[in-house]
């Protein structure tokens, strides 16, 4: 199966602006800006946005796939189209949370705000996660690993406000639902396992931490996808406590999911310990009580706001007392440990 109509680069199509009338989706005159987008897509792009395009499928809360531009080509999908296939609520945030943490040298929270759901309008995304979903998606692609092609990404305005998107080639045999009870249990079990692996792989090996999930081919081949979370580490500004901390903060989004979803399909029968998949990919032995301890003595301290008294040596302490952190500072790259 071709992907790539074009690979991404920083030579590809540069930015384009289009001004488009008020009789659209949008009540007001707004302009459009793109960049990198193949020009046959452009057009595209912008009759969504003039509400001239009528066939379309709305992806969740503000996406929409929709048709290529020609019979033989590939649909797209358009990622901050609008709120459930309608307009984009500029001046109202999506507040779904959670926040983006970011960890300082020493590994204390603050929240980055640009990469967190609640700076994006409701029906659009933020600056941060429009342009990250094609940078990383480029650069995972360029490092051999194989996900959902973003194509370009662009600016709405309109009023002095504005909101971003980004464009994916999209395809109607792709299957997105990758979720129990769309999959059965062993599978959605080991496709957690495989991405908790993953997320550990890409910090250690290529120093991009973050959190994402999969969309499935018919050939059962599988594509990365929702890359926004991604950042890039370096050891000027990271020691090991803060790697540590960013690469679990991803893993604990996985593994609360997982938790949520067995108390909530617990008559069908979902282990109770499922939540597990993602950390026992390099800690095999953890177990519930390890991660009910990591949950109350790093989670909740350390992760969710920043702390009031922080002492990096009583973090350090905490991380290596729990198995499952212990193993991620044993898997940290030395360029990194210097406490």
């Amino acid at each position: 199966m071709r992907l790539f109509r074009g690979k991404p680069s920083k030579d590809a199509t540069p930015k384009t602006a289009l001004r488009v009338s008020s009789s659209s989706l949008l009540d007001a005159p707004y302009s459009l800006d793109m960049w990198c987008l193949p020009t046959d897509l452009q057009r595209q792009v912008a009759d969504w946005f003039s509400g001239q395009l009528q066939t379309f499928k709305v992806d969740g809360s503000r996406s929409v796939l929709v048709p290529g531009p020609s019979q033989d080509a590939p649909g797209f999908k358009i990622k901050g189209a609008g709120f459930e296939g309608g307009q984009v609520r500029l001046g109202v945030s999506h507040r779904t949370g959670p926040r983006a943490p970011i960890f300082d040298f020493e590994g204390r929270m603050m929240e980055d705000v640009a990469a967190g759901h609640d700076n994006a309008p409701s029906g659009g995304a933020s600056f941060q996660q429009a342009v990250n979903e094609y940078q990383i998606s480029a650069r995972l692609t360029e490092l051999g690993y194989p996900c959902v092609p973003c194509l370009g990404y662009g600016r709405l305005s309109q009023g002095g406000m504005m909101s971003w998107f980004s464009v994916f080639e999209w395809h109607d045999s792709w299957t997105a639902d990758l979720v129990f009870p769309g999959v059965a249990v062993d599978r959605w079990a080991a496709l957690n396992t495989q991405m908790g692996a993953l997320l550990v792989e890409l910090a250690s090996a290529h120093d991009l931490i973050g959190y994402a999930w999969y969309v499935g081919l018919p050939d059962e081949q599988l594509l990365i996808k929702d890359l926004h979370p991604f950042r890039y580490a370096d050891s000027i500004n990271m020691s090991q406590l803060s790697w540590v901390m960013q690469v679990y903060f991803g893993l604990h989004i996985r593994t609360n999911l997982l938790k949520s979803s067995a108390l909530r399909y617990s008559q069908h029968g979902l282990p109770a310990d499922i939540h597990l998949a993602p950390v026992r990919s390099f800690c095999p032995e953890a177990t519930q009580e390890d991660h009910d301890a990591v949950r109350l003595e790093v989670v909740a301290p350390y992760m969710i706001n920043p702390p009031a008294d922080f002492s990096p040596q009583s973090l350090l302490d905490a991380l290596n007392g729990n198995a499952i952190t212990r193993s991620l500072l044993a898997l940290c790259p030395e360029k990194y440990v210097r406490f």
